[in-house]
């Protein structure tokens, strides 16, 4: 080969300017709402990225491109964390890539990602050759993500809809309360707030299996099944440094009650900004949400599901002893299971290739620290499919939330220094599981995807096939082990009440047999925290009454406000129990109540018109439900895309009674679209009231 002296070929063609494309990009990755300096991109899907070189002559061509993409510390080709690009042309969701001329001075780069890439940073540089010599460029970084809307991820899902709902939606709806009393409260997820990608993102690299082997814990990355349990067990803290410490007390020394947050971005961020501090409390609504929050941002659909009358059987004998004295107290085992009036999880769709076919679609995920799972506190992803037909055999947890949904109560009461079996319960666990619905804030009921109708023949036998999986010593719920009565009882509101107001309860006694019978009964009231943990019992009523056969009788008892006033704090409710005996045979039956009270209403409203980028007010009125004094009054607020201080707080006027407290806030909306702006009142009085509204931005 003969060289041109006018060429020189001591040095390559500079690069003057890298152009990631990012509007481009973004919009066509559906990730332009993630605010940060990232470029994040969706596996399985091809990005442009454009180079400008200085004075480059029609002679100074690179031949022989070719890219390579570099994520976690010390990449190799084996583990797939070093991955080798050829610029020859691109190949549907597979590492490829092409390359165009647009005019002499530069070149444009069609890259395309593996469908199966881990998720993660990426370093990315070029090759090419040059008058026979090899010259490298640096590109940049990009962040790669999940991509629900490619049909070959494993979590693909095949609906728009559901997509924007599990995916996009930076604002949700939780439930609370109990079966009675679902109680419903706005959450910001905030999931492409400012900041949010990377702490996600350093979430991943605080792991333990980060810290023991980063290598293999970033070529594993590419598998939603391990990427969400790694992400269950570091939203809680027990293992690790993770985001949230627990807490089940009656107080919160050195943290904030866990009523107190509305959403998950201040979370997320406290975590970050203390250099990996554990931020203290939570329990598990806020455990689920912030769960929600980092699994939409790497993009697995996701949903924050409530389960009403959950059970934590912590034997695996797929029933739940509770105790009781002679009074109806329920009393506290050193160590046993329990019933919550409600527990929160999260569900995530994905495929399930590590199993046999049948278990694709909704896993229930739940960051809260109940049990151990392979070593460490976290559960799931455990098939939905799973949970309803009893196959308690497959990964991962799925007993575990079976039980929660589908176990069997028995009940036994301390008398005389001994101790005797009532009744088996077998339809009282596992009710109203709930989410919020679809481009809407309705309660979606979910109950039939978790189990059969309880009591149903269906029911039955998909118990009987999960006890006889688990080698359980368990009977199965036969007639030898259901304590036969004659005579039934319930308990009811009269209606629901709100803080201040007296309870009235209805009692009902209904003798089945054909002989007069006198019973005794006892009625008692306690204070509960809502996983079940018994606390003080404030109020007893014990009487006897006799019962004509085949007949019932009717009965109401009233609980003033004088009584629980001083026993009911944040978060907890009230037990009403009324212990039955019959004072021939000695049989008894328990009838039971968990009472949460309404909470007074925030009105909201607008005074103007929403516009980007300019102030708006809002107007909050509550009004006092009590007879003193509201002192102390506090409110604050928060919602993505409103405050761009991150959240907003105000002191109110003491509130009379009988009077509307009303204060005003500003915001400045910074988005457009559906808003959701979340409110929390507290007082010395009342904690933690709740309230939303959907403010649209054009």
């Amino acid at each position: 080969m003969v060289l041109d002296p006018a060429i020189d070929t001591t040095s390559a063609p500079e690069i003057s300017r890298i152009d990631a494309n990012r509007l481009k990009n973004t919009q066509e990755h559906r990730t332009n709402s993630i605010r940060g300096r990232d470029l994040f991109l969706r596996r399985g899907q091809p990005f442009i990225i454009t180079l400008s070189f200085y004075h480059r002559r029609q002679e100074e061509t690179l031949e022989n491109l070719s890219l390579t993409a570099k994520t976690g510390p010390n990449p190799s080709k084996q583990a797939g964390t070093l991955i080798k690009i050829p610029v020859t042309g691109l190949r549907d969701t597979t590492w490829s890539a092409a390359a165009e001329s647009q005019s002499i001075t530069s070149l444009i780069l069609t890259i395309c990602t593996s469908v199966n890439a881990s998720i993660g940073r990426y370093h990315l540089s070029l090759e090419g050759t040059y008058w026979g010599r090899t010259r490298s460029y640096y590109l940049g970084e990009f962040v790669l993500l999940f991509n629900p809307w490619c049909p070959d991820d494993d979590v693909f899902l095949d609906d728009e809809e559901m997509r924007q709902e599990y995916v996009m939606n930076e604002h949700g709806l939780l439930f609370q309360g109990s079966k009675d009393f679902i109680a419903t409260i706005p959450w910001n997820f905030g999931q492409f707030e400012d900041g949010v990608g990377e702490i996600c993102l350093r979430i991943l690299d605080m792991s333990p299996n980060y810290l023991k082997n980063p290598s293999l814990d970033c070529s594993r990355r590419g598998n939603p099944v391990y990427v969400s349990r790694v992400i269950s067990a570091m939203i809680n803290s027990n293992d690790d440094r993770g985001v949230i410490e627990s807490c089940w007390g009656e107080f919160f020394d050195n943290g904030a009650n866990p009523s107190t947050w509305n959403g998950s971005v201040t979370i997320l961020r406290m975590w970050h900004n203390t250099g990996c501090r554990p931020v203290r409390y939570g329990q598990c609504w806020v455990l689920a949400g912030v769960m929600c929050t980092v699994m939409r941002l790497l993009g697995i659909p996701t949903r924050v599901v409530t389960n009403f009358e959950s059970a934590h059987d912590t034997n695996f004998s797929l029933t739940v002893d509770e105790y009781y004295d002679e009074t109806g107290k329920k009393l506290n085992p050193a160590k046993g299971d329990s019933i919550w009036n409600f527990h929160v999880w999260d569900e995530c769709w994905m495929t399930r290739k590590d199993l046999r076919p049948g278990y694709d679609g909704w896993q229930v995920l739940d960051p809260t620290p109940q049990e151990i799972s392979g070593g460490t506190f976290c559960c799931g992803p455990a098939p939905v499919k799973a949970v309803k037909e009893g196959d308690v055999d497959v990964d991962y947890d799925v007993a575990f939330v079976f039980a929660e949904v589908n176990g069997d109560v028995v009940h036994w009461v301390f008398r005389d220094g001994e101790v005797e079996k009532g009744q088996v319960d077998g339809l009282t666990i596992g009710k109203f599981i709930s989410t919020k619905g679809v481009g809407n804030n309705n309660r979606e009921d979910i109950t039939n995807h978790y189990k059969y109708g309880d009591g149903s023949a269906q029911e039955r036998a998909v118990f009987e096939k999960a006890v006889d999986k688990l080698k359980s010593k368990k009977p199965s719920m036969d007639k030898d082990s259901v304590v036969a009565l004659d005579f039934n009882t319930s308990l009811k509101l009269a209606q629901s009440p709100l803080i201040g107001q007296t309870i009235i309860l209805l009692y009902r006694i209904h003798n089945k047999s054909i002989e007069h019978k006198s019973f005794s009964i006892s009625v008692s009231a306690q204070e509960m925290m809502y996983n079940g943990t018994a606390l003080e019992q404030f109020w007893v009523e014990t009487f006897e009454i006799d019962v004509r056969a085949g007949r019932d009788i009717q009965s109401s008892f009233q609980i003033h406000a004088s009584h629980y006033q001083p026993f009911v704090r944040p978060g907890n409710n009230i037990r009403v129990t009324a212990l039955t005996t019959d004072l021939k045979n000695k049989k008894l039956k328990l009838a039971s109540k968990n009472i949460v009270f309404e909470a007074p209403e925030i009105t909201i409203e607008l005074l103007g018109t929403p516009q980007l980028n300019h102030p708006l007010t809002v107007l909050l009125s509550i009004a006092n439900p009590l007879n003193e004094i509201l002192n102390n009054c506090v409110v604050t607020a928060e919602g993505t895309g409103l405050f761009p201080n991150g959240s907003a707080r105000v002191q109110m006027d003491q509130i009379f009674p009988g009077r509307n407290g009303i204060v005003r806030l500003f915001c400045v909306p910074f988005k457009t679209g559906k808003l959701q702006l979340e409110v929390n009142f507290s007082c010395n009085q009342l904690k933690y009231i709740k309230g939303s509204l959907i403010i649209e931005v054009p």
